[in-house]
């Protein structure tokens, strides 16, 4: 059935073959006498070419078209590689020194998913960042920073709220083995109410 329907679309994209038959059949009904031969087959022929140059443009165009918006695509999407112990990684944050440094370099430019609850967050001198400090669980506190300023972190977020966000290992370069960058919000929970 693909098969024919193939056909079918390569049959229509040569109509023009069918244009010049029915133009030379008037012609020749109004002239009176028929077209000789290698002047029909030339004009079919000079359809034909035209024809298969057209519909081969056409194609390239199409294909250069789509090329183009997958670069585009993929400029714009990065692939992001999760490392595969996220828990284990965080267990290091704040560490320093070289043997935390070596046992980190592996997941440098990484992904990781944080969770933890809002406790405040603040733009970076320049403005080109904000920075953002959650609590975890076992009361370690985190410092996510979320490039292109405050409008990368939907708001407004309160204090105890639940967020969970997927950032990239990056080199801490002093302020630790390792830093929480170009961090991106996945989901914000309520925050839980404390009943008294």
């Amino acid at each position: 059935m693909k098969f024919l329907i193939s056909a079918l679309e390569f049959a229509l994209s040569f109509t023009n073959l069918a244009a010049v038959w029915i133009g030379v059949r008037v012609w020749e009904a109004k002239a009176g006498k028929l077209l000789p031969a290698d002047i029909e087959w030339t004009l079919y022929f000079a359809a034909f070419v035209s024809t298969s140059f057209w519909n081969w443009r056409k194609e390239r165009l199409r294909a250069q078209a789509a090329e183009e918006m997958l670069a585009e695509q993929t400029k714009q999407v990065p692939i992001r590689r999760f490392a595969p112990d996220g828990e284990a990684v965080l267990r290091r944050y704040g560490q320093i020194g070289m043997g935390a440094e070596r046992l980190l370099t592996p997941y440098l430019d990484q992904w990781i998913r944080v969770c933890g609850s809002f406790e405040g967050a603040a733009e970076s001198l320049i403005g080109d960042a904000t920075f953002v400090s959650v609590l975890q669980e076992d009361g370690r506190r985190l410092h996510l920073r979320f490039p292109g300023g405050d409008r990368n972190v939907p708001g407004p977020l309160r204090k105890g709220q639940v967020v969970t966000a997927a950032c990239q290992i990056r080199h801490g370069y002093g302020a630790g083995a390792f830093v929480l960058d170009n961090c991106e919000l996945l989901e914000a929970e309520p925050a839980l109410r404390h009943v008294s």
